[in-house]
């Protein structure tokens, strides 16, 4: 029991009011905000991951270390090869194409051409006069002038009609 009271009095007393120092909390963290495509990242990160591991795979290190390589790298000079023969047929149609275009505005303005000469105003008189008509005369546009008296004139002939203007 004496050790116990000894134990009492080596702790400080509690002095009322106050209080016991608590460490200090970290800030609250909120969630970091989503940034559209967020959802590529984990599929690059498990791409990667797969990628890297693919180097010390079993299969692939039997295939290097025997014949079968040989056989890939055949397989795709080959399909580099035949990406390029189908580039070289595409350019070589769109050549072609280019050429019928060409051909196709030469045979537009030759065509153009003829109808005009066909439809043109002196091949229409020539016509005209083979059938017996003659153009009309036409007077040339000038001006008119008239006087107060003149529509003093009109008013009465309107008047005269019966027209209601």
């Amino acid at each position: 029991m004496a050790a116990a009271a000894t134990a009492r009095q080596a702790s400080p007393a509690r002095v009322p009011g106050r209080r016991r120092a608590t460490p200090a909390r970290p800030p609250r963290r909120t969630a970091p905000t989503r940034r559209p495509g967020g959802q590529l990242i984990p599929l690059a990160v498990g791409t990667a991951s797969a990628v890297r591991g693919l180097p010390d795979s079993s299969l692939i290190v039997r295939m290097t270390r025997g014949r079968a390589w040989i056989a890939v790298l055949g397989v795709l000079l080959a399909g580099i090869v035949a990406l390029n023969v189908v580039t070289l047929s595409l350019a070589a149609a769109g050549s072609h194409v280019d050429q019928n275009i060409q051909a196709l505005d030469e045979e537009n303005s030759i065509l153009r051409s003829r109808d005009a000469q066909k439809s043109g105003a002196t091949r229409i008189r020539h016509d005209a006069a083979a059938l017996g008509l003659s153009p009309v005369a036409v007077d040339p546009a000038g001006a008119l002038r008239f006087s107060p008296h003149d529509v003093d004139l009109v008013a009465q002939r309107l008047a005269a009609a019966g027209t209601a203007y």
